[in-house]
């Protein structure tokens, strides 16, 4: 783990039951954070994860950065770009990234989506990536290369969604602003396209 002393217990959230009925973009902001993080947590997380122990490490690194890319939507309340899927890493991902924001963009998520490869031809880098399944030197240098752990990624990723929408439903004063994004986002198409079910 990046950080290891990271403790969930700092991040459980506490409010008065809820009852609610009637159209998704109408129930209370813990309702739609609670739909998103099981959303995440039950359904794709576990894809990503099963995918990496399988063997397809590519495929559940590729779910790693869809997973960045939709709470960066969220955050943004909007489409995500560039400056929007480096800043949600800037806010919740651990220090050791932020020396290589940009370049876990532009190299390691747009070299692989719409390239196939871990150097992106149109965007020259400074230090390549190597990624690794699982591997202790995760954001380090090894071999005038900076060693990029799946494990490690998927694991921040999931820690970044719970101190996200930790911020939007205990600190709601302090992030006002990122509650309204997120209701935007959330609302688009009538909450639609905030979530997929999934079925046997």
């Amino acid at each position: 783990m990046t950080i290891p002393d990271w403790n969930p217990d700092n991040y459980v959230a506490d409010f008065e039951d809820i009852h609610f009925s009637g159209p998704i973009v109408k129930a209370p902001l813990i309702m739609k954070t609670g739909w998103i993080l099981r959303y995440l947590h039950d359904v794709i997380f576990p894809d990503a994860i099963k995918a990496v122990v399988s063997g397809g490490e590519l495929s559940g690194l590729l779910m790693g950065f869809s997973i960045v890319e939709y709470l960066a939507g969220y955050f943004a309340g909007k489409s995500s770009q560039v400056k929007d899927f480096t800043a949600f890493l800037d806010r919740y991902f651990p220090e050791q990234y932020k020396p290589y924001l940009k370049d876990i963009y532009h190299q390691l998520r747009c070299g692989l989506v719409h390239n196939l490869t871990l150097q992106n031809p149109w965007i020259p880098s400074n230090i390549p990536f190597i990624i690794e399944r699982r591997s202790e030197s995760h954001l380090q240098i090894k071999d005038d290369k900076v060693v990029f752990s799946i494990y490690h990624f998927i694991e921040d990723t999931r820690r970044a969604m719970v101190m996200y929408l930790y911020d939007l439903v205990m600190k709601p004063d302090e992030n006002q602003h990122l509650i309204v994004l997120f209701e935007k986002r959330f609302n688009k198409q009538d909450g639609a396209a905030s979530m997929m079910v999934k079925t046997d």
